[in-house]
């Protein structure tokens, strides 16, 4: 079994029989890395092992099935990852590295099934997504929870021993498991894998004397369609002293929760308590500003996650949202749900609060990071963590000033431990936030970046850094030519680069060129490509100015391929998002 390092290489890894490939990065990280990036590698590692019974030894029957042996690569690895970091909440690691991925996409306009049609192989790389790394794997553990952990390894082995060196598809396994169960999990099948969506869960509940004479739960489709989710999860009643969980089995649109009947009235109630299920929960007014205070780390991850998810819903207001988070990345101290808090912070912050608050709240939030961060009680690992959203947010003159002084090493702050590609990325902040010593930045970011490939990367970057309108125009149409998006990571970073929202305004012209260009890039880039493209330009996007340009688009392509459309409403969805909420709360 070989291992061979590519530097640059597009994916993380690649499953070829006995030599997987992987991105050089992502194997050999310094000395600083985060318990994050060891467990990411760890897991990289274990996802390409696993694709050697599922994917090379299994195959798949025709490529409309390839997420199963990605499901199952994931499933594996994260079961594979466990014993080598026994510290770890792998509960805890499962919902932080799977559920704000699916619901990326799964709440979107251009929400696809787990299992999607595939009609001819040059459309294969579209299949690939979030859908499939992380629903699918929250979808197979729901699974193993309704057929029961033995019953389940049982049903997977008897899978790989029955098709060793041949081909199978998902109703092959699905009717080893029903051998394994009395469940009908044909029907359990066609919404989890075959339908798109998520539920929306609510309750209604009913009081005598301070006491719960009826609970019932009610689930409907995000999209609208009648599709029911079969699935467990658990409620946590909140009293003054205590915490009662309550294990519920969702079976029906409408039902009644019997182990609730005759219990205190709570203070308040968290869904989804263990994180084991799926969906947008309700969540009590009063529950949102104590979130930073529960102390069970999985019921606590999970509320931040549908906090977030009710915010996009249009159930909370950003800013109440924010202020909550900002608490959070006060006081956190799990770092697998800090980095989570961080991600919903910058989401907010950029994308859905005006501008004028979000520059109060910036020097409000830069206050609280730069006391954290000068605080002596956080690891390395949080400090970095905690200094990548300092990085991302701290766009005010002071703000920048830090960020200029801690580039030029002027300011040293105790246990925050920087790489030399933590100076170069800071450097590029520093451009992006228009530093009136940009091009002095630039220059010398280059000249102290000791490895070639990474030098080479940062010289391709430096149009797209320029404060110069001009350069990072004639730099965008360069991009036209395929030869020029050859290095499909690079032309990545320097489309956020351009597209970041203080450069937007000159940047939004190039956003119907971008779009025009999509069909070409899907026949000459990476599978991957096409969506990290949109993400990278109309992704970043949330102005009615650019949901002109996208519907202006689609009415001009009705023929604009169903695959691509989908990957276009799920990068462009923020759009819709910003709209509503703007609606919503203004």
């Amino acid at each position: 079994m070989d291992f061979t390092a590519i530097p640059g290489f597009q994916y993380g890894g690649m499953e070829h029989v006995g030599a997987i490939q992987y991105n050089e990065a992502s194997l050999f990280l310094d000395g600083n890395a985060t318990q994050k990036e060891k467990m990411a590698r760890t897991h990289l590692i274990a996802h390409e092992i696993a694709h050697m019974w599922f994917g090379d030894l299994v195959t798949m029957k025709w490529f409309d099935d390839v997420w199963l042996k990605e499901v199952f690569a994931n499933f594996l690895a994260d079961k594979i990852t466990n014993p080598a970091f026994p510290e770890v909440n792998h509960d805890l690691t499962f919902m932080s590295e799977h559920y704000a991925g699916a619901y990326s996409e799964d709440r979107t306009k251009g929400a696809t099934p787990i299992k999607q049609h595939l009609d001819n192989l040059k459309n294969a790389g579209t299949l690939y997504g979030n859908i499939i790394y992380d629903k699918a794997p929250i979808m197979m553990r729901q699974l193993e929870a309704l057929v029961g952990e033995k019953a389940f390894k049982q049903g997977v082995r008897n899978y790989i021993k029955q098709f060793a060196n041949a081909n199978a598809d998902w109703n092959d396994l699905v009717n080893i498991l029903d051998e394994e169960t009395n469940y009908d999990l044909k029907a359990w099948s066609d919404v989890w894998v075959n339908q798109s969506g998520r539920p929306i869960i609510t309750d209604e509940v009913y009081y005598e004397n301070d006491t719960i004479s009826n609970f019932e739960i009610r689930q409907k489709a995000e999209n609208g369609n009648s599709n029911m989710w079969q699935q467990q999860f658990s409620l946590g009643l909140v009293y003054a002293d205590s915490i009662v969980e309550i294990p519920v089995k969702l079976t029906k649109q409408e039902q009644s929760v019997e182990a609730l009947i005759g219990l205190p009235k709570p203070q308040y109630i968290t869904y989804n308590y263990n994180a084991l299920g799926y969906g947008v929960f309700t969540l009590d007014t009063l529950q949102i500003s104590e979130i930073p205070k529960i102390k069970d780390a999985i019921a606590r991850g999970y509320s931040y996650i549908n906090l977030y998810e009710n915010v996009l819903s249009g159930n909370v207001p950003p800013q109440k949202a924010l202020e909550t988070l900002i608490e959070g990345v006060v006081i956190e101290t799990e770092e697998l749900i800090l980095n989570n808090v961080i991600g919903y912070i910058s989401s907010i912050f950029w994308n859905y609060i005006e501008p004028d608050y979000r520059a109060d709240m910036g020097v409000f939030l830069e206050s609280k990071l730069k006391s954290r961060l000068y605080a002596q009680h956080d690891s390395a690992s949080i400090k970095k963590t905690l200094f990548y959203l300092f990085r991302d947010i701290a766009y005010s003159e002071a703000g920048r000033e830090v960020l200029y002084n801690i580039w030029n090493k002027s300011l040293k702050i105790d246990g925050l431990m920087l790489n030399e590609n933590d100076y170069t990325a800071l450097a590029a902040t520093l451009a992006v936030f228009n530093h009136p010593k940009t091009d002095a930045i630039l220059r010398k970011a280059s000249e102290e970046i000791s490895n070639p490939d990474r030098k080479k990367r940062f010289e391709f970057l430096l149009p797209s850094l320029s404060n110069d309108e001009n350069e990072r125009d004639n730099f965008v149409l360069s991009l036209a030519k395929a030869e020029n998006r050859e290095k499909e990571s690079w032309v990545l970073s320097a489309l956020h680069n351009i597209h970041h929202p203080l450069r937007q305004e000159p940047a939004k012209k190039h956003l119907r060129t971008s779009l025009d260009l999509v069909e070409e890039i899907q026949k000459t880039g990476d599978i991957f490509f096409p969506k990290a493209w949109l993400n990278a330009t109309i992704g970043n996007y949330t102005s009615n100015e650019a949901l002109q340009t996208l519907n202006g688009f689609l009415q001009d392509n009705p023929n604009f391929p169903v695959e691509l459309n989908n990957k276009l409403l799920q990068a462009s969805d923020k759009l819709y998002r910003a709209k509503l909420l703007r609606e919503t709360w203004e």
